[in-house]
C-alpha cells in the first residue's frame, strides 16, 4: 500500500475552466473536476490530429488499503472535508487512467454537491486529505475532488420463462417471476422500481427490494413498517404506469421489426425471380428456400407476438389485475457505517401463492436474455484464462442463484480480467437499464446524505463499477432494488443508488445481502435464498 512517491510532490495546481470540463472525458457521467492533488499537469490537446484521451474507473484490490480505509482512514479523510466546510457527498477509492492503462492511479475520489465549492477552496482540501494520506505513510494515492451527488434510483399468475426459440424469449421475461421484477406500490404508481431476490420460510415466499422503492423518500415518514390484520395491506403491483406503456410499446416495436423483415424477404423473392435467367439453378433455389424460411418465421412471430399484445392490454391492463402481494415488513432507512453495517434500505414483499405457477416458479434465477450473444457473454464473464473457474453459459438463459458472495472475497476480489487486474464480475436485470455488467470495486464507499431539518448522516456501501469505458452505467433510475449476482450465480447485494453529477453516473451503491439477512432474522425472519414456493 504505502510504497514511493510515484506521482511527484503534491503543490497545488490551478484548475483551468477548460481542464475542469474535459479532465474527466470519457467517463459516462462527464463530472466536473473541482480540484486535484499531484504535480502531472494537464495538457491542452494540439495538432492537426488533436484528441482527448478517455479515461475509465477500475477497481482497487489492495486488502491493506481496504482494512486501513475502513478502519479509520476514511472517517479522518472525512474529518478534514467537513472542517474545511465542504459539502461532501460521497468517497469513493477507485482507480482512474486512460483507457488500456496498464497501471491506472490509485484516487481517492470525492464528490461534492455541484456548485457549493470553488476550485481554490476545493484544493486546500485536497491538499489536507493528501497530508492525511501522507501521515499514515501512504505516498502513491491523490486526492481529486469532482462534483457528484448521490441518487437514489428509484392478479393473474406470471408467466414461465421462454426457451432462446421462442418468438417471446426476450419480450416476455418482464412476465416472469425472476430477479428483477418491475414493481410499484400500487399506491402511487407512477414510482417504479425492481425486485432484487426471492427469500422464503416454511410457509410463504417473499420479494426483497429497497424501501424507498416502495415508500416515498420522506423523511418524516421513516417508520418501522410491519403490516397486522385487520390494517388494509400496501399492496405491491408488476408495472406501474409508465412501466406498463413502455412494456406494450416494447411488444408493438417487436411487431413492428417482424413486418419489416417480412416486407423485405418478400422483395428478395421478387428480386431473385427478376433475375432467374442471371443466377444458377442452384444457388436460386436455395435463396427462395432460406428467404421462404425467414418469411414464414416472421409470420409466426408476428401471430405470437400480436397473441401476446392482446393478452396483455385485456388481462394485465388494470393495476388491480397486477398485484402481487403486499408489503410484510421494512425497517426504517438508516445510514450506518460500523462494522459490517452499511445502508439500510430494504423491504420485504409477502407473495401472493396465486400470482405463480407451482412449476413455473424456478426460485432465483437471472434471466441472461438475448442482448449478448452466448459466445460473447461468456468471455465477458471470465475473461483470463488465469481463472479456475469456468463460466457455462445455461442453456435455458437461467443463471441459478444458491450462494453469497463472502465478505471476504469482495475484500479481496478472486478473480482476473484481462489486463491480469484483481476484479469480480457481477450483473443485474432491473427496470431502468435492463441487463447489465460491471464490476465490484474491493473497497467500500461512504456516501453523505444531507436533510432540511437535521445533520448530514454517512453510510457505507458496497461499490459498482462500469464493465469498461464502452459500456455505459451498470444502473440508472428504476433500478433501486435490483439484485447484483456475480458471474458464478452468487448474490451480491441490493442496489440503493449511485453517484453521479446526473442520475446515470459511473459508480453504483448497494447494501450486501448479508446484512439485509442478518436485519431480517433479527426481526424473527428467518428465511432462506434457496427460495420455493410453499405448499
Amino acid at each position: 500500500m504505502a510504497s514511493s512517491n510515484m506521482t511527484g510532490d503534491s503543490r497545488q495546481l490551478p484548475i483551468s475552466d477548460l481542464e475542469a470540463k474535459h479532465y474527466y472525458h470519457g467517463l459516462y457521467s462527464k463530472p466536473l473536476l473541482i480540484a486535484r492533488t499531484g504535480s502531472n499537469a494537464w495538457v491542452v490537446p494540439s495538432g492537426p490530429e488533436a484528441y482527448l484521451r478517455p479515461k475509465e474507473l477500475g477497481a482497487v484490490t489492495d486488502a491493506v488499503l481496504s482494512e486501513a480505509w475502513e478502519g479509520g482512514l476514511a472517517f479522518g479523510i472525512h474529518e478534514i472535508l467537513e472542517a474545511n466546510a465542504v459539502r461532501w457527498t460521497s468517497t469513493d477509492v477507485v482507480r482512474i487512467g486512460f483507457v488500456g492503462e496498464c497501471a491506472a492511479p490509485v484516487v481517492v475520489w470525492i464528490g461534492v454537491i455541484p456548485d457549493t465549492l470553488s476550485h481554490e477552496d476545493g484544493q486546500i482540501a485536497a491538499k489536507a486529505c493528501k497530508e492525511l494520506l501522507a501521515v499514515r505513510n501512504i505516498h502513491d494515492i491523490e486526492v481529486e475532488i469532482r462534483e457528484a451527488n448521490v441518487f437514489r434510483y428509484i392478479s393473474p399468475k406470471l408467466k414461465k420463462p421462454a426457451f432462446s426459440v421462442h418468438p417471446t424469449a426476450q419480450i416476455i421475461q418482464p412476465l416472469t417471476p425472476t430477479s428483477g421484477l418491475f414493481i410499484c406500490n400500487s399506491r402511487t404508481p407512477e414510482l417504479e422500481g425492481t425486485g432484487g431476490f426471492f427469500v422464503s420460510d416454511q410457509s410463504s415466499l417473499y420479494l426483497v427490494t429497497a424501501r424507498h422503492v416502495l415508500f416515498h423518500t420522506d423523511h418524516t415518514n421513516n417508520h418501522s413498517y410491519k403490516w397486522k390484520s385487520p390494517n388494509e395491506p400496501i399492496n405491491i403491483a408488476l408495472f406501474g404506469t409508465c412501466g406498463f406503456k413502455k412494456y406494450l410499446t416494447q411488444i408493438e416495436h417487436a411487431i413492428t421489426i417482424e413486418n419489416i423483415t417480412l416486407e423485405l424477404h418478400g422483395n428478395r423473392i421478387k428480386a431473385m425471380r427478376e433475375q432467374r435467367d442471371m443466377v444458377e439453378a442452384e444457388e436460386f433455389e436455395l435463396e427462395l428456400a432460406d428467404a421462404a424460411k425467414q418469411i414464414k418465421e416472421a409470420v409466426d412471430t408476428i401471430v405470437t407476438l400480436e397473441k401476446l399484445l392482446k393478452d396483455v392490454k385485456k388481462v394485465w391492463g388494470d393495476i388491480a389485475n397486477r398485484i402481487l402481494g403486499r408489503v410484510e415488513f421494512s425497517p426504517p432507512i438508516k445510514l450506518l457505517t460500523g462494522v459490517k453495517k452499511f445502508t439500510q434500505d430494504f423491504a420485504l414483499i409477502k407473495i401472493d401463492h396465486s400470482t405463480m405457477e407451482v412449476s413455473g416458479f424456478p426460485g432465483n434465477v437471472l434471466d441472461l436474455g438475448t442482448e449478448i450473444p452466448a459466445a460473447q457473454f461468456t468471455i465477458m464473464m471470465f475473461p483470463n484464462s488465469k481463472n479456475k473457474r469456468n463460466f457455462s453459459f445455461p442453456p435455458d438463459r437461467l443463471l441459478k442463484v444458491n450462494q453469497i458472495i463472502p465478505d471476504t472475497e469482495m475484500r479481496n476480489l478472486p478473480m482476473y480480467d484481462d489486463n491480469d487486474k484483481k476484479c469480480l464480475i457481477v450483473l443485474k436485470r432491473g427496470y431502468g437499464t435492463g441487463l447489465t455488467i460491471g464490476r465490484s470495486s474491493g473497497i467500500k464507499s461512504f456516501t453523505r446524505s444531507y436533510f432540511p431539518d437535521r445533520p448530514p448522516k454517512v453510510s457505507k456501501e458496497w461499490t459498482i463499477l462500469p464493465y469498461d469505458n464502452k459500456s455505459g452505467p451498470f444502473a440508472g433510475p428504476g433500478d433501486s432494488g435490483a439484485a447484483i449476482i456475480d458471474c458464478l450465480g452468487r448474490l451480491g447485494g441490493l442496489i440503493t443508488g449511485g453517484s453521479g453529477v446526473s442520475d446515470s453516473g459511473p459508480i453504483v451503491y448497494a447494501t450486501p445481502v448479508s446484512f439485509i439477512l442478518e436485519g431480517l432474522k433479527a426481526n424473527g425472519y428467518n428465511v432462506t435464498i434457496e427460495a420455493t414456493l410453499p405448499p
